[in-house]
């Protein structure tokens, strides 16, 4: 907000300043429509309000459309009185009427004569000006268009926009239709033959998307565009159905933008199409339900779908598991989608990819925790299991050591300084000498037991509640 402003009754009680050249050189001959725009536009700048300074609200206050209004400022800035600064989102700056020399082509008296009466009697609701003559006379003259060719686009857009209609818009349709080559009558036919032909399927198109007034030439070559790129009419009012209940409003602009992605992914068939939108409806309900779990928000969860929720299902993972995993992160304070990332690739090398695999693998380490919870019991120790024991009972386990063994090895080091030490060197040393029973370790006396265990300092360091949990954290540690 500007630190200071009009108030809204000063703006309305204030004035705008319209150049006299401009009434007396220019609003004689422009179309009604392109006055109005242009009045306005005088009127926007002039208060420098936001409330009135976009095409949404021109388009509201003149009751016209968005083309309506671009193709009024393309006619001035024809006229030299505008200059269109951009397009996405539009912008235009408003030049000085007295720098602009007004000139018109010279033309061989008679040249048009032919042409002048057939416009006039195409536009009956107004009288042709002398100007806007010479402005149809210069599009031919510059772009080759024959006479025609024009007198058959003055036909289409009066049947499509009145008989009053402006000549800023048939100048446009002739300027867009003209970058296509359509600059003879025999082309131009061949162009509304293909209007005309596509006629029914595109106001059916028009009424799926709750569009009820004529379409105009850029939704038509839309259309017309789709065609070419190989989509059917009713895959075509598809999707203009399916957007337009998932959406308020829905342009042909917009519907572009849709046909563009779909041909750049090869889906034509209305299946095909049914099937990713409702990929894509489930998958973004899937991202923000992780993003929930974890506690994370994002305004738009596209970029999680498409950086990770998409990539996990590509590897496998069903919603369930995505939804499980996303929970025990969220319960060991790690609440990211980069660090869940991290345990799924861990799962996925070891073929987790389900929740009954998950479930099971979970099973299988509990069931781990609580032999070795045993062990230690047994040991006279009643602390909390640590990684150094999880590493001594895998040893145990990849030795094949049967549970009776262990039990008497624990029996003997039951109560002794660093007991889970001493059961260690005891299990391996009977292992090196090939000891199986309990009958053969019995004949081992404990005292001939040499310390063949790795060097490390096994003791009875009770590890904190962080490293407790530390089953899923540091799942790279934990092996069964």
């Amino acid at each position: 907000m500007s630190f200071c402003s009009f108030s809204s009754q000063l703006i309305v009680d204030n004035q705008t300043t319209v150049d006299n050249l401009f009434i007396t050189s220019f609003m004689p001959s422009a179309p009604a429509e392109c006055v109005k725009v242009y009045l306005y536009g005088l009127f926007a700048c002039s208060v420098a309000s936001p409330i009135h300074n976009s095409i949404e609200e021109f388009s509201k206050t003149l009751n016209m459309s968005h083309e309506d209004i671009e193709s009024a400022f393309v006619y001035w800035q024809d006229k030299g009185l505008v200059q269109i600064l951009d397009t996405i989102p539009y912008e235009v700056r408003f030049l000085p009427v007295k720098n602009v020399n007004i000139k018109h082509p010279k033309i061989k008296d008679g040249k048009y004569n032919s042409f002048n009466l057939q416009a006039q009697e195409i536009i009956t609701g107004r009288m042709i000006t002398p100007n806007e003559y010479y402005e149809y006379y210069a599009l031919m003259e510059s772009l080759k268009i024959e006479p025609s060719a024009l007198i058959m686009i003055i036909k289409y857009c009066v049947d499509l926009k009145g008989d009053n209609v402006g000549y800023a818009y048939i100048i446009t349709v002739a300027k867009n239709w003209a970058q296509e080559g359509i600059t003879t009558a025999k082309a131009m036919e061949e162009k509304l033959l293909g209007y005309q032909k596509d006629s029914e399927s595109i106001a059916i198109v028009a009424k799926s998307m709750g569009i009820k007034r004529a379409l105009d030439t850029f939704e038509k070559d839309l259309y017309k565009k789709w065609l070419d790129m190989g989509f059917l009419p009713n895959v075509i009012n598809y999707v203009a159905k399916l957007q337009k209940k998932s959406k308020n409003s829905v342009n042909f602009r917009y519907l572009d933008a849709i046909f563009e992605k779909y041909f750049s992914m090869r889906l034509f068939d209305i299946l095909d199409i049914e099937q990713y939108e409702n990929t894509k409806t489930r998958l973004y309900e899937l991202a923000k339900n992780i993003c929930k779990n974890l506690g994370v928000y994002y305004e738009n969860v596209e970029p999680v779908v498409e950086n990770y929720v998409s990539v996990w299902e590509n590897m496998g993972f069903d919603d369930d598991t995505l939804l499980t995993i996303s929970n025990y992160c969220f319960k060991n304070s790690v609440r990211t989608l980069e660090y869940m990332d991290k345990q799924i690739l861990k799962f996925f090398k070891l073929g987790i990819v389900t929740t009954s695999s998950l479930d099971e693998y979970f099973k299988e380490i509990l069931d781990t925790e609580e032999k070795i919870k045993q062990i230690l019991q047994k040991l006279g120790n009643d602390r909390n299991v640590n990684n150094i024991d999880r590493e001594i009972y895998s040893n145990w386990t990849k030795l094949n050591i049967g549970q009776d063994l262990i039990d008497y090895a624990c029996e003997i080091a039951k109560n002794k300084p660093k007991a889970m030490a001493f059961a260690n060197k005891l299990i391996l040393s009977w292992n090196q000498n090939g000891i199986k029973t309990i009958e053969q370790a019995k004949n081992n006396s404990p005292k001939q037991v040499k310390d063949v265990s790795p060097k490390r300092n096994y003791d009875n360091h009770e590890y904190t509640p962080a490293e407790i949990n530390s089953l899923f954290t540091n799942l790279d540690e934990v092996e069964i």
